[in-house]
């Protein structure tokens, strides 16, 4: 009941409002007429103004001083004619341009666009003008604008005059642009009109909104119910779909948050009418996606901004992981032109996210696998191809003929590396991103190397990795990597990790002859090292699935060095029981 009060008290005050506007309306018209033209006018003024100044800058000075009586036949004089005559055509509202200088104490025409036209073949140049305003004298200064009609023997005219100068600053003449009388009273006439059109409808519409409005006030009461209802059923909707309701209280700047949103997130639901302060939501977003977060916030919050706003952001759920929620909202309420309430939904997406990363992925995959398959063993097929044309040519038993067989060998053991590391990199991502056991992986790698001599340190009790389940390979090829390079010397091999700003850093580090500067990053590449040139390549390959990413810091003659980084959201650690 307080609602329905609340409406009939809103709807009263709008009539109350309409009326008055109405009764605005009707002193407006008293006061229109005149204000009408003189906008009209002031604008037929500036637009002369402009004009004048426009054709000015097109003129030829130089050309305009030379003219002398006698020239109306000459080329020249016919094209300055002609390109008065194109600026008049072009702008429908001037009646006569032409360009005028002094002759003693009066002012004669140097050029007319009309000359030549409509039966005007009189000699023109010199002709004094007898009834030049003194708005044109002042034209010679600067531009001069007669904002009262007068009249000569052609009509009644407003007129402009703008001074045409040459390269020294000298004025050598003047240009005249005449809007007739007509033009401007029918300008003035159209405006007016315009407006009565105007202020008729608009009285009209609100004769229509005052009857409608009073028509609604009748019927209110059954509608508030049915609002109700559908308030109810759309919250029910909303619910069955997941998706989440958000009322952002600008002025307090805390949220009302639904059931949906907390799901999604694996989150206890504090109820609705729990408010949620804006800090404690920036504390549930990925770091890197914070800043656009609070550029939503600001937007909303902004009374110019977008009519509405829609992103994708990565919220924290309660295991530790991301969640994508594309969040949608816009403004409800205002006051003036502040911004005071915004309402919106989140729905989850993180699936649809990670259907097109895989998808992203496998197409780079087969970028790789058309590489392999074309660049890589075509070209030791050609070495087969060539060896096995000269081993039929060589003597049996003799060193030529061991050597293209040592060749074909090698070609063949490429190919069945390069066909190996196809087989491996097929399956890389197939299986889902999931929280892996460091600790758990490193213990099992201990147990399978048992027998190797050196000293295996493992540091990570605790720490998980979210990463592809072929973490653990990828791993494991660090390890042999590490054996297969670090030289005779090497003793151990150590695990550990650290935390540093929120990000974690896995290290991976033994006392061998570690990785000369230049190929620190060349190591990572396919196709370059000391063996296939896959495995490191690989390994990257795994980690960066997830956004993990791997570079070697060592300090070559003191041992590798491989830090493996996980920024927030990527890793978590657990107390040991």
């Amino acid at each position: 009941m307080a609602i329905r009060n609340g409406i009939y008290t809103k709807l009263s005050l709008i009539v109350v409002i309409l009326l008055f506007f109405l009764i605005i309306q009707v002193v407006g018209i008293f006061a229109m007429y005149d204000e009408s033209k003189r906008s009209a006018l002031q604008s037929s003024w500036h637009e002369m103004e402009n004009l004048a100044t426009l054709i000015a800058s097109q003129m030829d000075p130089d050309a305009l001083a030379e003219i002398k009586e006698g020239d109306e036949n000459t080329t020249r004089y016919k094209k300055m004619i002609a390109d008065l005559w194109e600026m008049q055509n072009k702008h429908s509202d001037i009646r006569f341009v032409y360009t005028l200088t002094r002759k003693g104490d009066k002012l004669a025409f140097l050029t007319d666009s009309e000359y030549g036209h409509n039966d005007f073949t009189e000699p023109l140049i010199g002709y004094i003008y007898e009834d030049a305003p003194p708005e044109a004298f002042a034209g010679f200064e600067k531009v001069s604008l007669r904002k009262t009609y007068y009249s000569d023997e052609w009509g009644t005219y407003m007129s402009a005059f703008a001074p045409i100068k040459n390269a020294t600053g000298h004025t050598v003449a003047i240009v005249g642009v005449d809007i007739s009388r007509e033009v401007i009273e029918n300008r003035m006439r159209s405006v007016v009109n315009t407006g009565y059109l105007i202020l008729i409808a608009t009285t009209i519409i609100s004769l229509l909104l005052i009857m409608l409005i009073i028509y609604g006030i009748r019927i209110i009461s059954s509608y508030q119910k049915k609002l109700e209802k559908s308030e109810h059923d759309i919250q029910m909707a909303l619910d069955i779909a997941e998706e989440g309701i958000w009322e952002y209280d600008m002025r307090e700047d805390s949220l009302h948050i639904g059931g949906g949103f907390w799901k999604s997130l694996g989150r206890d639901n504090p109820g609705w009418d729990h408010s949620i302060s804006i800090d404690k939501v920036f504390s549930y977003i990925h770091p890197d996606d914070l800043e656009k977060f609070k550029a939503m916030i600001q937007d909303i919050r902004n009374e110019s901004g977008p009519d509405r706003i829609m992103s994708p952001i990565r919220f924290r759920a309660k295991d530790g992981t991301y969640r994508w929620l594309r969040v949608t909202g816009k403004v409800v309420s205002w006051e003036g032109n502040v911004p005071l309430k915004g309402m919106g939904t989140t729905v989850d997406i993180t699936d649809i996210r990670q259907y097109q990363e895989d998808i992203e992925r496998m197409y780079e995959k087969l970028v790789i696998f058309d590489s392999i398959t074309r660049h890589d063993i075509a070209n030791k097929n050609s070495i087969i191809s060539l060896a096995s044309e000269e081993l039929a040519l060589s003597e049996p038993g003799s060193d030529e003929q061991k050597k293209w067989l040592s060749e074909i060998m090698k070609a063949s053991d490429g190919i069945s590396a390069q066909i190996r590391f196809a087989s491996s990199y097929q399956s890389l991502g197939s299986g889902k991103p999931r929280w892996n056991d460091i600790d758990e992986i490193i213990t099992s790698l201990m147990e399978e190397e048992h027998q190797q001599v050196i000293s295996i340190i493992n540091e990570c009790q605790g720490l998980f990795l979210y990463a592809d389940p072929l973490i653990n390979r990828a791993l494991y090829n660090l390890f042999e990597n590490t054996l297969r390079h670090a030289g005779l010397d090497i003793t151990y091999i150590r695990f550990w990790y650290r935390i540093e700003d929120g990000t974690c850093i896995l290290i991976i580090e033994d006392d061998g002859r570690g990785v000369p500067e230049s190929r620190k990053e060349d190591i990572f590449t396919r196709g370059v090292g000391e063996n296939t040139g896959l495995g490191l390549y690989l390994i990257r390959e795994i980690l960066r699935i997830t956004g993990l990413t791997i570079r070697e810091t060592g300090e070559f003659g003191q041992g590798a060095r491989f830090e493996i980084t996980a920024k927030s959201g990527l890793f978590r650690v657990e107390q040991q029981s």
